[in-house]
């Protein structure tokens, strides 16, 4: 592997980018900053910063029309540096020496301001002069929807530390300026780091938790209509979708009682209410532009099933129950998927999450979120005491899964698991989201031809015979395996995305997709690891009282803990130890 862990749940290091290019996205509030950094075959290091302001817009009703600055500017100039060595704990830090000096670059972006920040950290080979650099630097203007939007790079000096700041406001503003960048950094790092630690013995899967806890806990943007999570990677911000927020980070969220994290789930809630009609249409595809305009290329994916199961289990794990707005809400949801059973007891959409980029019709997917989102709906209404409704929405979700059973069941490349649509008779990745969302008769062969045909390069391709791969279907497999108690193999692929993830050639997340924009650090996916934990080892269900715990390990692993974990109103340390569980209330 290229990197090493240098201290566990906290740094990876390297030495080793001789002939290397990679980047990597951080996030704030009001700004995103993903920096390439490349090493050449002789050793010297070249940076190029793109700097994401979404609150600025360059348009007003398009998804990927966030103002973006390239560059890749000295803002001071040594000289050709020799790459030393990179580390990254939550900020970039890029180590270089000239003849004269040493030279420390630590990349990072404010927590709250539209400001991206480069510290630079020289120390004297020889008594020498700081080369020249502006105090002030107008790098670019340009007009977005709501005025004039200028960059300034303003660089403050404190003895041999200089920060540039890259900071964006509108021409009749004046340029932000904060107090402590870097310490409000530090602070926030630590914050998401503490919050459910991990702890399994095996440093590579506990400190790649600690980094994807960091990497979807940074990603809250702070719009006109309150905070939001988004997927970031150049292309989605200040926006949200019903997979990648309501089905992914928002039960995530649940966990942590993290206040941003908290209200970012809620928000992502509120901001479909308005597109929640009396005339029986979808949920559009996702809601963009902070939340004041929408994008629907692709009509209905599933996304009411996505909406009510990710929800249901963010209130189901936080132990509260939805007040009226929120349970009228819900109450849509479901409406509508019942609406769109079919004759088959299948449920109807147009596409599935991937939007048509693979096959899909009437799929298995939305079918399998439905039964999931049915089951926790239906405990929800038991702890709302409505027996009727908890009755009516088990019956539904069993109609459902029988009817998956005789709609897509059969026999695909040899196994005995289910066609993803009529006509599909190749293994699709998603073949295992029934079995995840507890329905287990094919589990077995289903499961295998997942790892026989689609497990290739530490993660899944979406379709045999294909070169496309998504890691989140590779962490929902993952998550699945554990359900299963299928333990030894799921912790092998656990351990293995987790070392090409966290110490290989692309790092330090798991990623979106490839080809497509070749392995993007979107923020969701790594609300999926972290439920390879909870929903998958630990899995964690739920009843009327409260949650479950049926903890799924491997034989060689015989300690495990997850401390300052919130479930059902409160902080619990989850311990187990060789079979024995313990549960300690703060």
């Amino acid at each position: 592997m290229r990197w090493q862990i240098e201290i566990p749940k906290r740094k990876i290091s390297t030495t080793d980018l001789k002939g290397h290019k990679d980047d990597i996205e951080m996030t704030g509030e009001k700004v995103s900053m993903i920096i390439t950094y490349e090493v050449d075959n002789e050793g010297y290091l070249s940076i190029s910063r793109k700097l994401i302001y979404p609150l600025f817009r360059l348009q007003p009703d398009c998804t990927t029309s966030s103002y973006i600055l390239d560059d890749d500017t000295k803002p001071i100039d040594f000289g050709k540096e020799k790459f030393i060595k990179a580390e990254i704990d939550g900020m970039l830090t890029l180590k270089c020496e000239t003849d004269d000096c040493y030279i420390n670059h630590i990349f990072y972006p404010s927590t709250t301001f539209p400001i991206a920040y480069e510290k630079v950290e020289i120390s004297k080979k020889k008594d020498i002069d700081i080369p020249h650099f502006d105090k002030c630097t107008r790098i670019n203007s340009i007009l977005g929807c709501e005025g004039w939007i200028y960059t300034d790079r303003l660089a403050t000096k404190c003895d041999n530390v200089i920060t540039f700041a890259y900071a964006s406001y509108f021409c009749n503003q004046k340029a932000p300026k904060e107090k402590d960048s870097y310490i409000k950094r530090k602070e926030r790092i630590n914050e998401l780091l503490n919050q459910c630690d991990l702890t399994t013995g095996n440093d590579i899967v506990d400190t790649m938790f600690a980094f994807a806890k960091l990497r979807v806990g940074e990603a809250i943007f702070n719009t006109r209509n309150g905070k939001i999570n988004s997927p970031c990677g150049v292309n989605y911000y200040a926006g949200i979708w019903a997979n990648d927020q309501c089905e992914y980070s928002t039960p995530w969220y649940a966990f942590t009682n993290d206040k941003n994290e908290k209200e970012a789930a809620i928000n992502a809630m509120n901001w479909f209410e308005r597109y929640m009609n009396d005339v029986n249409q979808p949920l559009v595809s996702s809601i963009i532009s902070e939340g004041t305009d929408y994008w629907n290329g692709s009509r209905d994916r599933g996304d009411s099933e996505m909406y009510l199961y990710g929800n249901c289990r963010f209130y189901l794990t936080r132990g509260e129950l939805p007040d009226k707005r929120h349970l009228k809400m819900l109450q849509w949801a479901a409406n509508y998927i019942e609406s769109q059973i079919l004759d088959t007891g299948v449920v109807y959409s147009d596409t599935d999450e991937l939007e048509n980029r693979l096959s899909s019709g009437i799929n298995l997917s939305t079918s399998s979120l439905a039964y999931g989102a049915f089951s926790l709906y239906a405990i929800l209404q038991e702890r709302l005491n409505n027996e009727r409704l908890k009755e009516k929405y088990l019956k539904l979700a069993n109609n459902i899964k029988e009817s998956i059973e005789k709609y897509f069941g059969g026999k695909v490349s040899g196994y005995d698991t289910y066609h993803y649509h009529k006509g599909c008779d190749k293994i699709r990745a998603w073949l295992c989201l029934p079995i995840f969302m507890g329905i287990d008769n094919r589990w077995k062969e289903t499961c295998d031809a997942i790892d026989k045909l689609l497990w290739k390069n530490s993660s899944c391709l979406s379709v045999e015979d294909e070169e496309i791969s998504w890691d989140r279907s590779a962490l929902y497999y993952i998550a699945t395996l554990f359900r299963c108690h299928d333990t030894k193999r799921a912790w092998d692929k656990l351990v293995e995305i987790s070392t090409v993830r966290l110490l290989g050639e692309r790092v330090p997340y798991v990623v979106e997709a490839y080809p497509e924009y070749n392995m993007r650090h979107l923020s969701a996916e790594s609300a999926l690891y972290c439920r390879i934990i909870t929903d998958g080892i630990l899995n964690i269900s739920f009843d009327k009282n409260g949650f479950i715990l049926n903890p799924s390990l491997p034989s060689n692993i015989t300690h495990l803990e997850i401390k300052n974990i919130y479930l059902s109103k409160n902080y619990y340390d989850i311990i187990i130890d060789n079979g024995k569980l313990l549960l300690n209330k703060h």
